[in-house]
């Protein structure tokens, strides 16, 4: 292989390690703004986003400690989503983790749709409860 060979691969090599950290960068920068707007979304129900990843949520909220009405109502109807795999609720610590399908075709829209969800079953068990005082 000739001089000018060897340096065309090694730019070609370059280039295509910057794409493939421009691309990693864009994607982590994608999901901190999914993150904000998560937070922002649940933010209003006292639910905090604890951790995420694609695949794995974990949320927070003193509502869900203990025997909670909440989420008596909210994990069968998590549960029923064909995308999620599973829903684990830890009364101590008043805590949900949703493990779902990680792949990229589960986007954004389908994880805003759930966490909907858990937004209407706040609404409905906390209505209820204001109005049987």
């Amino acid at each position: 292989m000739s001089y000018n060979g060897s340096l065309h691969t090694l730019n070609h090599k370059h280039v295509k390690q910057s794409i493939a950290k421009e691309s990693t960068m864009l994607t982590k920068v994608k999901q901190v703004l999914f993150l904000k707007r998560l937070e922002k979304m649940l933010g209003s129900y006292r639910i905090d986003v604890l951790h995420f990843i694609p695949g794995r949520v974990r949320l927070s909220s003193p509502y869900w400690e203990g025997r909670s009405k909440i989420i008596t109502r909210l994990i069968p109807l998590l549960e029923l989503e064909n995308k999620i795999y599973t829903v684990k609720h830890t009364p101590e610590t008043g805590t949900l983790l949703v493990e779902y399908d990680p792949d990229p075709n589960v986007g954004e829209k389908q994880i805003e749709n759930w966490l909907t969800i858990i937004q209407r079953v706040h609404n409905d068990v906390i209505s209820k409860e204001v109005t049987e005082l």
